[in-house]
């Protein structure tokens, strides 16, 4: 009995090629059932997805003039926060006059006694 390893390779590799075959005809089934369905929930909400293109443009105009009405409201807000920043600083040294002139004023009636 004579084995030739030639033709044991050839039969191995059709074999292995039958198998990869029936894999992709098998992966190639799926691929069209979910195709299918895809296509199927596409067509019943076709109506919707019309919609909201249509409203997609003025949403995204309407995003923009939002976006730029926060960025004018926080300069504001920056602009505002800067002058209260200011404004405690001159109350500030005006209430260390005040401070100064009620401690004078109080030495003043306390020595008075």
């Amino acid at each position: 009995m004579y084995v030739d390893f030639f033709k044991l390779g050839e039969g191995l590799l059709i074999f292995l090629g039958i198998i990869i075959l029936i894999i992709l005809i098998v992966g190639l089934l799926k691929l069209i059932k979910t195709i299918t369905s895809v296509n199927s929930i596409i067509k019943r909400n076709e109506d919707d997805i019309e919609e909201i293109i249509s409203v997609l443009p003025k949403t995204f105009k309407n995003w923009f003039e939002i976006t730029d009405n926060v960025k004018d409201v926080t300069e504001v807000v920056v602009e505002k926060t800067a002058s209260a920043l200011k404004s405690t600083e001159s109350f500030q040294k005006y209430l260390v006059y005040i401070v100064d002139i009620l401690t004078i004023a109080k030495n003043i009636f306390s020595t008075k006694k």
